[in-house]
């Protein structure tokens, strides 16, 4: 009784890290197709900037500067330029003639998102749609207005036509092995929950389910398990095992394997924290350790100590649940914020810190600081339908000298000071703005 039971624990544990291995493919699907666009429409927003500032400028370089911008994208197509919602400028050129001088008011589909954009003043992003070329495509609308920050006149807009299956197919969602894929956008065309990707029957007993937030919208992504009989026959085949009288060996070999996981993931739990992921404090100061170490040598980084606003409030008008799923937006915001070389720890309650590796100049620093209030403060969290939107205080403190251990607690200690005359100039301009 007891080996069956033994090898009915080893055979769940089998399939357990077969759903966790699938849990981390689809959440490198989800994070693929948020990274990817984002990040394009990140660019685009400062093309569209920077046709907001002056748009003389813009048309009359109109091909060096898009060029520039396609350069640095990932997955855009082509773009167009309309002032009065009437194209007058794509790039590139080629395949894309038809399009100038449409008027979008004569193409109601395509205004209503135009009306969309300018009304919110906003990227509303469309689709995904099907092109009169054949493609499929997600088509990013900017609104263009040549007085901010107060947008009252509206000159046109800016058409960024995204390549809908360059970016699935780059996501590797329909590599996932083990599952049944679907994508669901919340709102297509006057429609909600429709599925773009995979088959409804898959969401209706889905084991996965992940969202991902756009600028504008939202999609989901659901995955069901499937291929399991695999596992089934591993069963049948060790009770065959164990029969034959070699089962000493083996539950001494899968014992041992358990035993050299626990203890690997025992020190990771150690290093990093359970609700975000995200290295603890421990993992902090083995990070500045590392960095101070560094005999007879001048090292620069800059410590970003970065506390969230009115997080208590949070947790008592909405629950503790609310306030833990606001904790992991903010982790993973802030993780797509930061170079892979940077460092992000969350070292307890509502307090991040980050460490910039060879930044110190103050400019440097401030676009950190700027892309991060852009990302958190301008992408509420949905939650419960509703929305919570967090406002974050950030502190700086940038180390240029000869490295020294013995300097660590003095850097953190400056960075919140920092952060907490940031949260007081907040205060006082809040508090001014109600006078």
């Amino acid at each position: 009784m007891a080996v069956y039971l033994v090898t009915d624990k080893f055979l769940d544990r089998q399939i357990q890290q077969v759903k966790e291995a699938i849990q981390h493919e689809v959440a490198l699907v989800r994070y693929s197709l948020e990274a990817n666009i984002f990040r394009d429409t990140y660019l685009a927003d400062s093309f569209a900037s920077l046709v907001s500032l002056n748009p003389d400028f813009a048309t009359k370089n109109w091909t060096t500067i898009s060029e520039q911008f396609l350069s640095k994208t990932g997955f855009v197509r082509n773009i167009g330029l309309a002032p009065n919602d009437i194209i007058s400028h794509v790039y590139p050129l080629e395949r894309n003639e038809r399009a100038i001088g449409l008027d979008f008011r004569t193409v109601p589909n395509q205004y209503r998102t135009v009306q969309l954009a300018k009304d919110t003043q906003k990227v509303f992003i469309a689709g995904p749609l099907e092109l009169v070329q054949g493609e499929t495509a997600l088509i990013a609308r900017y609104p263009i207005f040549t007085d901010p920050p107060t947008n009252k006149n509206y000159w046109g807009g800016l058409s960024v036509v995204i390549n809908y299956d360059q970016l699935i197919e780059s996501s590797g969602i329909k590599n996932v092995s083990g599952a049944n894929i679907a994508l669901v956008v919340s709102e297509l065309n006057g429609e909600s929950n429709i599925v773009i990707e995979g088959n409804k029957t898959d969401i209706d007993k889905f084991d996965i389910r992940y969202p991902i937030y756009l600028p504008n919208n939202s999609w989901t992504l659901f995955a069901s398990y499937r291929d399991f009989d695999d596992i089934e026959n591993i069963h049948r085949f060790k009770i065959v095992f164990m029969s034959l009288g070699i089962l000493t060996f083996s539950i001494g070999y899968f014992l041992l394997i358990a035993l050299v996981r626990n203890y690997l993931l025992a020190k990771k739990l150690s290093l990093h924290d359970e609700l975000t992921q995200l290295p603890n404090r421990r993992y902090l100061f083995h990070e500045l350790t590392k960095i101070m170490s560094k005999n007879n040598s001048i090292v620069e980084f800059t410590v970003l100590n970065i506390d969230l606003n009115k997080f208590k409030h949070i947790n008592d008008s909405l629950g503790h649940e609310a306030g833990d799923e606001v904790l992991k937006h903010t982790a993973l915001s802030l993780s797509r914020c930061l170079r892979s070389s940077d460092f992000i720890s969350r070292t307890g309650g509502d307090e991040f810190i980050a460490v910039l590796h060879r930044i110190s100049k103050k400019e440097d620093v401030d676009k950190v600081v700027h892309k991060i209030h852009l990302s958190l403060e301008s992408s509420p969290l949905r939650w419960n339908n509703q929305k919570i939107w967090v406002s974050l205080s950030v502190g700086s403190y940038t180390f240029k000298s000869k490295a020294d251990p013995k300097l660590i607690n003095e850097v953190l200690s400056n960075a919140d000071k920092s952060m907490y005359l940031n949260k007081s100039a907040q205060r006082n301009r809040s508090s001014e703005f109600f006078i």
